[in-house]
């Protein structure tokens, strides 16, 4: 039987995720991607068991006024 590749879900960048727990995460760390210039990595925790998450996401731009 020939393996299906597993789809990335897309997720809301709005919404935390949850851990596989079922716990609720928080954002524990927020910080400069190492090699790419225009992202940052956020971890998440999770409350209940402290498992941890990392998201590669795109720098937001601030505006001014």
């Amino acid at each position: 039987m020939p393996m299906r590749a597993l789809e990335t879900p897309v997720r809301d960048p709005f919404l935390l995720p949850v851990c596989e727990c079922g716990g609720p995460m928080n954002l524990a760390l927020q910080e400069p991607h190492p090699t790419r210039a225009g992202q940052e990595l956020k971890t998440f925790e999770c409350q209940s068991c402290a498992a941890q998450q990392v998201f590669t996401v795109e720098k937001r731009v601030a505006e001014r006024d």
